[in-house]
């Protein structure tokens, strides 16, 4: 059976998110697991879910801006085109619903689906020079020593110093906290270099995208030639890529708008990285909001892989693995990796059907639309 790209992509994704999800599950402590949860303090998951809500809101707000010169359609209909693709994220294949959101909006609103994809094309871009940005920053701005690290240092230094006065068993104990605290330190000095690099690549694609703005053409033309390394049919695929991104600035007839558009990204993620930073209040989890800056940096890279529907297992482990290196424990890290993506995707899921409804649509019928598209 010859197996087309969808299908590979496919299975790649459910691969993944089957060794990610027994990575999370095999070190899982059931009895500490349990006892993490009863000592939640679950007040924090209403405000953690309205600062989800608004992020989304947000992005409604964006796309607004976006599409104006088109057309003015409603922040409400956008809103429900967004919540329909989230949903569609987390109960379809291969994210479609990036490609299905455009697509419910060009039917209500009647507007060609190239329109509304250039418009969504320019959004993901900004969504990456925020992440590179926040990214850049979080890195160059990261304490050496978080104060979850100094709790849980003093913490170990007390417990191990009064066993070593009662048995004489404690030292290796003592020295291995020690260096996992070290390990930790080192981790974050390293990711603070690593600011000098992405800020680079940060100003090279808000100057190329200031470029593109000004001289669509020249910026284009000199784009194009830079291209000629890739193999051909990937070299095409971005050339339209380019096309349908130069073709997308252009809708905007001031420039200023631009400026409008970089800022709201901004403001969307720093609302993603506010709901996990509030969430940390449900757990005790000691986290500032630089660490709950690089935890959300994490899991916007962990989801752009192929992956099952709703990021099952790579949430998780990518939620565990970012707070480790702040020194959060595992049951805790844990606890909290299963709440953040219930809260992420259940409700915005529900939601989503809700909106699907009031479309007057099914799910059956945007898979079709899906395929159409990438037909």
């Amino acid at each position: 059976m010859k197996l087309d790209k969808k299908k590979i992509v496919f299975i790649s994704g459910i691969l993944i998110s089957i060794i990610c999800s027994w990575l999370f599950a095999r070190k899982i402590e059931w009895a500490h697991l349990n006892e993490a949860f009863r000592e939640a303090n679950y007040i924090y998951i209403i405000p953690t879910i309205m600062v989800i809500f608004l992020s989304h809101y947000l992005r409604a707000v964006r796309w607004s801006t976006l599409i104006a010169p088109i057309k003015k359609v409603s922040i409400l209909n956008l809103f429900s085109a967004t919540m329909i693709g989230f949903m569609a994220n987390s109960v379809l294949p291969a994210r479609v619903g990036e490609i299905i959101r455009p697509v419910v909006i060009a039917r209500r609103e009647n507007i060609k689906i190239t329109t509304t994809f250039a418009t969504v094309v320019m959004e993901r871009i900004f969504d990456v020079l925020s992440v590179i940005v926040f990214a850049s920053l979080l890195f160059f701005f990261l304490p050496s020593e978080t104060s979850q690290n100094k709790r849980t240092g003093m913490i170990n230094h007390v417990e191990a110093s009064t066993k070593d006065l009662k048995e004489g068993q404690e030292s290796y104990s003592s020295a291995a906290n020690k260096e996992s605290y070290t390990d930790t330190s080192k981790v974050i000095k390293q990711l603070k270099k690593w600011s000098v690099v992405l800020a680079f690549f940060g100003i090279l694609a808000i100057t190329t995208l200031f470029l593109l703005s000004v001289y669509p053409q020249k910026a284009g033309a000199v784009l194009e030639k830079l291209l000629f390394l890739f193999p051909h049919h990937l070299k095409d695929k971005l050339i339209n890529f380019l096309h349908s991104f130069i073709s997308g600035l252009q809708v905007l007839d001031n420039k200023k708008q631009l400026l409008w558009i970089g800022t709201l990204s901004l403001i969307i993620w720093f609302f993603n990285a506010a709901s996990v930073y509030v969430l940390c209040y449900s757990f005790n989890i000691g986290l500032s909001f630089a660490g709950a800056c690089f935890v959300i940096v994490c899991l916007a890279l962990a989801v752009a892989l192929p992956q099952a529907p709703g990021f099952i297992g790579v949430f998780h482990i990518a939620t565990q693995k970012s707070l480790a290196i702040f020194g959060v424990g595992l049951s805790s890290a844990q606890s909290y990796a299963i709440t953040l993506w219930a809260l992420s995707v259940i409700p915005v899921t529900l939601v989503g059907l809700l909106f699907l409804w009031r479309e007057g649509m099914s799910l059956g019928e945007i898979s079709k639309y899906e395929e159409k598209v990438s037909e």
